[in-house]
């Protein structure tokens, strides 16, 4: 007998909650990019005026994708590029520069800066979207696997320490507190073999 499931896409699931910060002068650009991310429920949207004052804001909103103009008065974007991945708690946050060039060496520059990815201004609203889900979700996952791997490294620390005590315990009689026939018998045959 066989059921009626229906399959669900990872992008049918539930959806991550993705946060965008867009760092940028220009309020136009701002505001276009706002409106074209609006309709995403899943896409919280900050915007960073002042390019001075980026890092700052990334690490208090702790987006999951920056939208990074290069062009800015005193710092420029790919300053910021390098700020950001020299930043401990930034360094792996995905960048996406979006720039009015579309000059092979400003992408090469933002790429060995550590852009994740390049977008000529103003991208369509649907590949915007596209890219920055795919990068908050890469983001999201990769956090998740570091969690995950932090959390087992301190369960086998803990595990180490329960084992040694486990066979410091077993070579203990319970009731009188001396050592047992085990560890007799160990401590025998290692002198034996070291004879």
């Amino acid at each position: 007998m066989s059921e009626d499931r229906e399959l669900q896409s990872p992008s049918d699931s539930a959806v991550e909650p993705v946060t965008v910060l867009l760092v940028d002068d220009q309020l136009i650009v701002a505001e276009a990019i706002r409106r074209m991310l609006e309709s995403e429920p899943s896409i919280t949207f900050h915007y960073c005026r002042d390019p001075k004052k980026a890092v700052e804001v990334a690490l208090e909103v702790k987006p999951t994708t920056i939208l990074q103009d290069l062009v800015m008065p005193d710092i420029d974007g790919m300053t910021l590029v390098h700020f950001y991945r020299n930043h401990p708690a930034l360094k792996s946050t995905p960048v996406i520069v979006l720039s009015s060039k579309e000059d092979p060496k400003d992408k090469r520059e933002a790429f060995s800066k550590g852009a994740s990815d390049y977008l000529v201004k103003l991208p369509d609203k649907i590949e915007l979207i596209a890219r920055i889900e795919a990068h908050s979700r890469s983001f999201v996952a990769q956090q998740q696997r570091d969690a995950a791997f932090r959390e087992l490294r301190e369960l086998q620390k803990e595990l180490e320490k329960k084992n040694a005590e486990l066979q410091r315990l077993s070579a203990i009689d319970g009731l009188t507190g001396i050592p047992n026939r085990r560890s007799f018998d160990e401590y025998i045959t290692k002198e034996w073999r070291r004879a």
